[in-house]
């Protein structure tokens, strides 16, 4: 059983980030005070962007251990979804197995970070590559046909590519970002249509607690009090693996391979770590 002072530690851990957040809340409202009114969502991104730049490297430090063996095991064409600052690239350890990597990030203040990230990781402008949008068809599929990865038909956008091309990517990563998607299955359904058959999943997530009532208590406590809206739309309480297995039930019958494992069983930030691999076709 964890420790009286694990479980406090543990409890007390969102308080610095509701801090920190509320201060970059009031600073995005100092420099730009009619945004809020205007743009309200720009006015969001430039206060979170403020708190991930801030801490979102102290985060990076605290992601579960098995997540650098997945990584280092990356390679071939690679998307990586909601990459924020780049403080997990360091984790893609040998870049040399890697043809390119597409980093979806909508939060474009981040993105200098992000590129300097990429470059202190072995992945320079021509192995890392930014897409400013969100984890879904419309905004990823434009840059794809840009770089003439993804083809379409005389109308053009995701709806005029065929479901088999639009499937190009031999992994697709997941780290803490699933969780603050505004419909999770949407953006999973849409992932999943950009994964080769045979393809990966690695997911790093933090999810609903089923295992210890103090840590669901906790959970239930912060969302409470706001840290949601905070957190750039994060939901600590999702059932995020079981979406996965949803959405590739709906496709494909299931996924080929299952290999997840929760960590951290007692804490309010328990973490999904692992890989789902996507079925083969069959051969007609």
């Amino acid at each position: 059983m964890a420790s009286l002072l694990a479980c406090v530690i543990d409890v007390l851990f969102p308080v610095p980030f509701f801090a920190v957040s509320i201060f970059y809340f009031a600073v995005a409202f100092v420099k730009n005070p009619l945004l809020p009114l205007t743009n309200f969502a720009s006015f969001k991104e430039k206060a979170f962007a403020g708190l991930w730049l801030t801490l979102g490297g102290i985060s990076a430090d605290q992601t579960p251990a098995e997540l650098d063996g997945l990584l280092a095991s990356s390679k071939g064409l690679i998307l990586d979804v909601g990459p924020g600052s780049g403080d997990q690239l360091r984790r893609f350890s040998n870049p040399q197995n890697i043809t390119a990597i597409y980093g979806v990030e909508p939060g474009v203040t981040m993105h200098d970070k992000l590129r300097e990230s990429a470059r202190k990781a072995g992945l320079g402008d021509d192995k890392y590559r930014i897409i400013g949008g969100t984890a879904d068809l419309e905004s990823i599929v434009p840059a794809l046909v840009k770089d003439g990865l993804v083809k379409t038909g005389e109308t053009g956008g995701p709806a005029a590519a065929e479901e088999d091309d639009l499937a190009i990517f031999d992994e697709i990563v997941c780290v803490r970002v699933l969780c603050g998607v505004p419909d999770q299955e949407a953006s999973v359904a849409d992932l999943y249509a950009l994964l080769k058959p045979g393809g990966r999943f690695v997911l790093c997530e933090h999810v609903l607690n089923g295992h210890s009532w103090a840590a669901d208590q906790a959970q239930k406590f912060w969302m409470a009090v706001g840290w949601q809206a905070l957190m750039g739309g994060c939901d600590l309480r999702r059932d995020t693996v079981q979406t996965f297995l949803n959405v590739a039930k709906e496709k494909d019958g299931g996924f080929a391979k299952v290999e997840m494992n929760q960590v951290d069983a007692h804490s309010m930030l328990t973490h999904v770590v692992g890989v789902l691999t996507k079925k083969q076709k069959k051969k007609r």
